[in-house]
């Protein structure tokens, strides 16, 4: 065999090898990026040890494996009709505020008032008043030496972000300085850790039902379903341009809309006509035991128009139908009640805002 012929095996022997060498290379660091990918790094609701906010997400460590503990974040026990202060340990971010002498109340709002002005979520503020030993809604013109201001986390918008949360503890810890008083800003990683699990809860319960009443053939006219409202007790919502049905304590049971694009308002009322109109019930901002009196209301309104009931997609709902979301309103609403929260209560009407 020639020295170029051996030189040319040695070459192809060196370029296999290297090509051996290199996809093993490449499959262990490819096999590295899986497993990095693979394992989570999110922490989930319902694996959590303590409240929201609290403990550690379980694990994997080593070869032991380490059993899921289900406990689900609560809030305080709540009741019908709860009047007890706004702020919520559960649903706001707090920070207190405390002053060597007391403050107005408009003194500490009006300094924090530009910074907070952009704030993407609501804002509440408290006083303590020292003879009811109690916190109450801030009264501007009351002077305190105990103040709380919060940001709620979450809402129908979403979670608070790291930023909201680092810009509301700022502007609150300045506007307190700069007024001779103290604020304390809690670690804000619970409170996203906090905000995310809130948002997550929304998003599995926050469901609404639409059922529409239509005619295929002659309009209804506004007076009519004007006078059908009232008669069913709706009364008609002028800035959103529809009718709502409501409790006895004020909150709403269920709305009625124009399936066509005009809004209800008082003046156009005698010159409308539609040929469908749209009864939506939110179900985690109704309240309890109201769902026999939706059902009346769509049958109501189907029987005195002679129209059909129909779902989005135009096909008749009947009993079943209803049955079936009715029973879908009960299970939500066990959800809300496991977790502390009534629905259409007050912390249910500030999460689903």
């Amino acid at each position: 065999m020639s020295e170029l012929q051996l030189g040319l095996l040695g070459v192809g022997a060196a370029v296999v090898a290297a090509v051996f060498l290199y996809n093993k290379w490449q499959e262990r660091r490819y096999r590295r990026a899986a497993e990095a990918g693979f394992a989570s790094r999110h922490e989930d609701v319902l694996m959590r040890s303590g409240g929201a906010g609290q403990g550690t997400p379980l694990a994997w460590s080593g070869s032991e494996r380490v059993e899921p503990v289900l406990v689900a974040f609560e809030a305080e026990p709540e009741s019908d009709g709860d009047s007890r202060p706004v702020l919520s340990e559960f649903l706001d971010f707090i920070v207190p505020i405390e002053t060597p002498e007391e403050v107005s109340g408009a003194a500490l709002i009006g300094a924090a008032a530009a910074a907070l002005e952009h704030c993407s979520k609501s804002i509440c503020w408290e006083g303590f008043d020292e003879t009811a030993a109690s916190w109450e809604p801030l009264n501007p013109e009351r002077g305190y030496s105990r103040l709380r201001s919060g940001m709620q986390l979450a809402d129908r918008r979403g979670a608070a972000g790291e930023e909201d949360v680092a810009a509301f503890g700022a502007a609150i810890e300045n506007a307190a300085a700069s007024i001779g008083a103290l604020a304390t800003v809690p670690d804000p990683a619970s409170a996203l850790a906090k905000a995310r699990e809130l948002d997550l809860f929304c998003s599995e319960v926050d469901i609404r039902f639409a059922v529409h009443v239509v005619s295929d053939a002659a309009a209804f006219s506004g007076t009519r379903l004007g006078g059908l409202a009232q008669a069913a007790g709706f009364e008609l919502d002028e800035p959103d341009g529809k009718f709502r049905q409501r409790d006895e304590t004020g909150r709403v049971i269920c709305s009625l809309a124009n399936l066509e694009p005009s809004l209800f308002n008082f003046d156009g009322l005698r010159s409308l006509s539609t040929h469908g109109v749209t009864l939506e019930l939110d179900v985690p901002r109704t309240p309890q035991g109201v769902f026999a009196q939706f059902r009346d209301s769509v049958q109501f309104f189907a029987r005195e128009l002679n129209a059909r009931i129909v779902d989005d997609n135009r096909q008749p709902l009947g009993p079943a139908a209803f049955d079936a979301i009715g029973a879908r309103l009960q299970a939500v609403h066990r959800s809300m009640e496991a977790h502390g929260i009534v629905p259409g209560g007050a912390l249910a009407l500030r999460l689903f805002s």
